[in-house]
């Protein structure tokens, strides 16, 4: 069916990557320009929110495209709605990254998901699941927190605020030295072209202007 772009809801809530990879977006407006028919956009049908095709949004929000073929889907709860929308971002598109495999995994067990379950969403055998499992922290209140790589070791972990500050003095001069390597690459021209490295940046762009805003309140 068709639908009038600006009727599209946009829940980030609902969105398993860590960002809109720019590499991406113009990679579909590229094939847009090419003639090349992009899959419909799917959404949520009381909502109007985007379930699947963030980036074919975005590539036809820049070409200025009034209206879309979408496709219509019915869920019976919350939890369904965010379990199909990482289905449906781990079957096709750029790979989930294992952090965004992990923080899903945390929210479809508190909506009462099964390993079985989670296994089938997000396409990875049992005893991968378990093994993610520890690869978990949590904050004060309790709540887990998925960890990225270099995070490992507070696995299993309750960070305090005392906790947090040793962490955050032990890693600075590994963030540091990476930090000035990024920077190096990126004036030398000699970054990678990956979409991965183009997800990541954007990620680390975004957090970091997040982070730079609650400071400044």
């Amino acid at each position: 069916m068709k639908l009038a772009l600006e009727k599209i809801v946009i829940d980030e809530s609902l969105y398993p990557r860590n960002g809109v990879s720019s590499f991406n977006v113009k990679r579909l407006i590229n094939a847009i320009e090419t003639g090349a028919k992009l899959p419909p956009i799917i959404i949520e049908n009381k909502t109007n929110r985007c379930v699947d095709g963030r980036h074919r949004y975005e590539a036809f929000k820049s070409k200025g495209l009034k209206t879309i073929e979408v496709v219509e889907k019915v869920y019976k709860n919350e939890a369904d709605l965010y379990a199909d929308a990482v289905r449906l971002n781990v079957v096709h598109g750029e790979p989930l990254d294992l952090y965004c495999i992990r923080t899903a995994m945390i929210r479809l067990s508190s909506y009462g998901y099964s390993k079985e379950e989670i296994s089938e969403v997000v396409r990875l055998p049992i005893d991968q699941i378990t093994k993610a499992e520890r690869r978990v922290a949590h904050n004060e209140k309790g709540e887990p927190l998925a960890l990225k790589g270099g995070l490992n070791h507070l696995a299993g972990q309750t960070l305090d605020k005392h906790q947090q500050e040793i962490n955050r003095r032990y890693s600075g001069p590994k963030a540091l030295f990476h930090l000035r390597l990024i920077v190096g690459l990126l004036a030398n021209n000699m970054h990678p072209t990956t979409v991965a490295f183009a997800d990541e940046m954007d990620a680390l762009c975004k957090l970091w202007h997040e982070v730079k805003a609650k400071e400044m309140n």
